[in-house]
């Protein structure tokens, strides 16, 4: 089991989507932004923090993914699932493992996400 753990200031969050528009479009795909509708920024800032947290799970970073890579999305009861590309879930089998899962929370000025892969 490789753990990941991420936190993130949520001013930081909002600052850089104000910043640069086009920044929201390269890190969430179209199903996480349709799943982000109607949400506040602290959901889109955990998100953010939850893609982060299962980079450290792989022990690569960023480094041959990209941000679409990695897509987080909830289920009806709000439990975050996570679908990984081909590519990352080459990564996950590489380390030995087969699957991986994300906490996410937040307060009002900052989002924490735990991974885990196993």
């Amino acid at each position: 089991m490789y753990p990941g753990i991420d936190i993130i200031e949520i001013e930081r969050v909002a600052t850089a989507f104000k910043r640069r528009p086009k920044l929201y479009e390269r890190l969430f795909t179209i199903r996480e932004r349709e799943n982000l509708i109607n949400k506040g920024i602290q959901s889109h800032a955990a998100r953010f923090a939850g893609k982060e947290a299962i980079l450290k799970t792989m022990g690569t970073g960023l480094r041959g993914l990209a941000w679409h890579d990695i897509e987080i999305l909830t289920d009806s009861t709000g439990e975050p699932l996570v679908y990984l590309s081909s590519r990352a879930l080459d990564l996950v089998l590489a380390r030995g493992g087969s699957r991986v899962r994300v906490s996410l929370s937040h307060n009002r000025t900052q989002a924490i996400a735990f991974a885990i892969l196993s």
